[in-house]
């Protein structure tokens, strides 16, 4: 009798752990990826997206806020995005087109996004930042 206790008890904390992940509580729960709302606009994002999901944009920097801090722009509004001073951001400039990914920082009074990679759409792939590569064959 004890053992079926055990048992009944282990099963409800497995299927309590089971419906968090399924509640949203780990990415978008899951699921498979495209059939989450479509947020590749400023005022998307700050009106539907979720704290820390993943999202793309394209637009522009328009002006530096302080200490890793700028204000994005596109056609739909402005966000404030964060490029970690851990990467090398020199080969974007000011008013140029860029597409950034990042992940949403949303709490009660703000939404903003910490960029984790920029493409600019406007140089070739030449002036994108090379990834280093491993030492060659020997």
């Amino acid at each position: 009798m004890k053992k079926l206790a055990v048992l009944a008890v282990t099963s409800v904390f497995c299927l309590a752990g089971s419906a968090a992940f399924a509640d949203g509580w780990y990415g978008n729960g899951g699921a498979p990826q495209g059939f989450t709302a479509n947020l590749n606009t400023i005022q998307a994002v700050k009106s539907d997206a979720r704290d820390d999901q993943y999202v793309t944009l394209r637009g522009r920097l328009v002006d530096y806020l302080g200490h890793d801090h700028y204000e994005f722009a596109d056609n739909t509004g402005t966000i404030e995005v964060e490029l970690d001073d851990d990467y090398d951001w020199s080969f974007i400039s000011k008013g140029e087109l860029i597409e950034i990914s990042g992940q949403v920082d949303k709490d009660f009074f703000s939404t903003s996004i910490d960029v984790k990679r920029a493409v600019s759409l406007e140089q070739g792939p030449a002036a994108q930042p090379q990834v280093p590569q491993g030492p060659g064959p020997r």
